[in-house]
């Protein structure tokens, strides 16, 4: 029997929250923040900490929020994200994992303050003030769309493999499509760059959209389909109307964020916590199909392979000082001229600079670690 079939195995869809990427996108004050709110209240009733909400703009402050973040009081938000928060997650998963999931608020602004970072470090290392993403690729050998999107990629696939779970908090955008019969229509999507979707939407695994509906009523409150008229013909705007905020789960002929892996969905639901959550238990048990175990037994197996997993890896993510003392214990390898020549430019380029004892950024000195592990002279 061929060897890839000891790994052929049967998919069991997982049944938690947290085991999954959830985009909840609205326009602005759209209900996005409450939301979160009330689902991880609803989700971790008796875990106070579960829920760690992240804030890269300052939408959270009319809301009581049980763990906030307010990065956009801080200088450079992305590098206290990833040099404080993303590696504190790291060190609590390897003995005391505390957060389950996680609130990006809003995904828009922490793609903002991670371009501002490759900007800076491009400006940093090419010794140029760059002042978008554009001209970095225009002006070194390197694209800056890339390099965002590998940034971006690298320090939430971390946090993903740690078992945490997110909700990103998303804007979305009225844009106008052409059909390849050149028939126009409007229709709502995410507002983010091409960049962040690949990075974002195209990981999601339940997209909900929250959008409000307006009906026209007269002044008794009866819903009117048409427009009343003067004598003359010329239609006349009632003084009354009402709104309602949906939750929409499937495209509709105007909404196209939406959607999931999953096939038991409705098109909207009314918006509310205690409703997003029907739509999930009834989408995950639409998948599942018959294994012989409840969703409770199927969670509890899913938390435990889980954490597991999370502790493993947690254990084998190096620290920016056990990378440099690698760095370290490779130098002996080479004599003062060989590094001159061959090791310090390339760490110039890598790191930006070649003083890598004072770099901090984990992701720059693993390429450095990578490169003088593999580099050999005779070559």
């Amino acid at each position: 029997m061929a060897g890839f079939r000891k790994n052929v195995r049967t998919n069991i869809p997982k049944v938690d929250l947290q085991s999954y990427k959830t985009i909840i996108a609205s326009g602005y004050k759209g209900g996005k923040t409450r939301l979160y709110k009330e689902l991880t209240e609803l989700h971790y009733p008796n875990d106070p900490q579960a829920d760690l909400h992240i804030a890269f703009e300052p939408g959270e402050k009319s809301w009581h929020l049980r763990n906030t973040i307010a990065l956009y009081e801080e200088e450079k938000p992305w590098e206290y994200f990833k040099n404080e928060i993303v590696k504190g997650l790291v060190e609590e998963a390897k003995t005391n994992p505390v957060t389950k999931l996680i609130g990006i608020d809003t995904v828009d602004r922490c793609i903002d303050s991670c371009t501002d970072y490759i900007i800076e470090k491009a400006s940093k290392k090419y010794g140029k003030k760059f002042t978008s993403l554009q001209d970095v690729t225009q002006s070194t050998n390197e694209n800056g769309y890339i390099l965002l999107q590998n940034e971006l990629s690298q320090q939430f696939d971390i946090l993903t493999k740690l078992g945490i779970g997110f909700v990103y908090i998303c804007w979305t955008k009225e844009k106008e499509v052409t059909t390849i019969d050149g028939v126009k229509y409007n229709t709502l999507e995410l507002m983010m760059s091409a960049t962040g979707k690949k990075v974002f939407e195209s990981q999601a695994d339940l997209i909900c959209c929250l959008h409000t509906e307006v009906k026209v009523t007269n002044k008794d409150g009866e819903i009117i389909e048409e427009n009343e008229k003067t004598k003359k013909g010329k239609d006349i705007a009632s003084n009354f109307h009402t709104t309602e905020v949906k939750m929409y789960f499937r495209p509709s002929n105007y909404i196209s964020v939406a959607g999931g892996r999953f096939t038991n969905l409705p098109e909207k639901v009314d918006y509310s916590a205690e409703n997003f959550f029907k739509v999930f238990k009834d989408a995950v048990e639409g998948q599942i199909g018959k294994v012989g175990k409840s969703l409770e037994e199927i969670k509890i197996e899913e938390v435990a392979i889980r954490d597991e997993k999370a502790r493993e890896y947690a254990e084998e993510v190096f620290s920016a000082e056990d990378l440099i003392a690698k760095i370290n214990e490779q130098k002996t390898r080479f004599t003062n001229e060989q590094l001159t020549q061959f090791i310090v430019p390339e760490f110039k380029k890598i790191l930006g600079t070649t003083a890598y004892p004072t770099v901090t950024d984990v992701n720059a000195l693993a390429e450095a670690v990578k490169f003088i592990t593999e580099f050999n002279v005779s070559n």
